[in-house]
């Protein structure tokens, strides 16, 4: 018959007695049987730990660079909105320059104008470019090179038309007062509060009372004195259909007849007339027909 025991003894070094234990035979069987068992466990566990560590690792690899490429996209995001506001300006500057060409009535230079590659064709096609690939692989350099193109042709047209000279003296291409705009050309309410809509047929500018009036072009002085609604006003013929309206001043420099240069100083901020507060109310006429004064400063 089998042992159903096994006895384990040990014996210490010095002269104590000898002890021992009595182990069923079974819990041998089964301890032999589960050691291999255990030891695959904690290999497996073991690979399993180093398995999942490197993924931890690689996500926060992973967590970096995409917090730096969203960074990345943030930034080329920023210098493409700059970019697109240049053009708007460019744009601007263009609309300008074909509005004085027409008024030049020289088709050579209005040709020359409408073949150069509109901003807004620009801003379109990068826009397009956008959505239809990785912010990240939008050529700036590309955009760049276009822009400035784009401004080097048309100030190549403003130096163009600086060979005409006068009618670029005649042309109102500058601020008449330093102030800020506070109303501008098109239909608005009265000030006056009568809350009547009207049409305000020029450019209103505030300014302190005795602030200068300088002519924005060259011309001849029509009209200064006072006129009903306007206040003290001064009227100043360009030539080429053009004319110009300085109203509400507070003092008139000029006298009919007297020509003056662009810069010359013809009147001073003021609040006469139908006025709710110092400006010059500053209209611009082409053939008798009032325009908006905006579309010929072209400073900034």
């Amino acid at each position: 018959m089998a042992n159903r025991f096994y006895t384990i003894m040990i014996v210490p070094e010095n002269a104590q007695k000898p002890r021992q234990y009595h182990v069923p035979a079974w819990s041998i069987r089964i301890t032999l049987i589960l050691l291999p068992i255990l030891f695959l466990l904690a290999v497996t566990i073991l690979l399993d730990y180093r398995y999942i560590a490197s993924q931890v690792s690689e996500n926060r690899d992973l967590q970096t660079e995409n917090r730096k490429l969203r960074q990345d996209v943030q930034l080329y995001q920023s210098r493409l909105d700059s970019m697109e506001s240049s053009l708007e300006r460019i744009e601007n500057f263009s609309s300008r320059l074909k509005m004085i060409t027409n008024l030049m009535d020289r088709d050579a230079l209005s040709q020359q104008v409408e073949s150069s590659p509109l901003p807004s064709s620009v801003i379109a096609s990068s826009a397009s470019s956008t959505k239809s690939s990785n912010p990240v692989e939008i050529n700036f350099e590309q955009l760049t090179n276009r822009s400035y193109a784009l401004e080097q042709n048309l100030h190549g047209l403003y130096e163009l038309l600086s060979d005409q000279r006068s009618f670029l003296n005649a042309l109102p291409t500058k601020k008449p007062a330093d102030g800020v705009f506070t109303s501008g050309f098109g239909v608005r309410v009265s000030p006056m509060g009568d809350g009547v809509e009207k049409i305000h047929e020029g450019l209103d500018i505030a300014a302190s009372i005795g602030t200068p009036i300088h002519a924005p072009a060259a011309g001849t002085i029509v009209f200064a004195g006072k006129k009903s609604g306007y206040g003290q006003i001064v009227m100043m013929d360009h030539g080429y259909g053009l004319e110009t309206w300085y109203g509400h001043t507070s003092r008139v420099l000029v006298k009919p007849g007297q020509k003056v240069k662009r810069g010359q100083i013809i009147a001073l901020v003021g609040n006469s007339g139908r006025s709710t507060g110092a400006h010059v109310h500053y209209e611009v006429h082409v053939n008798g027909i009032p325009v908006d004064p905006i579309n010929y400063i072209l400073e900034n």
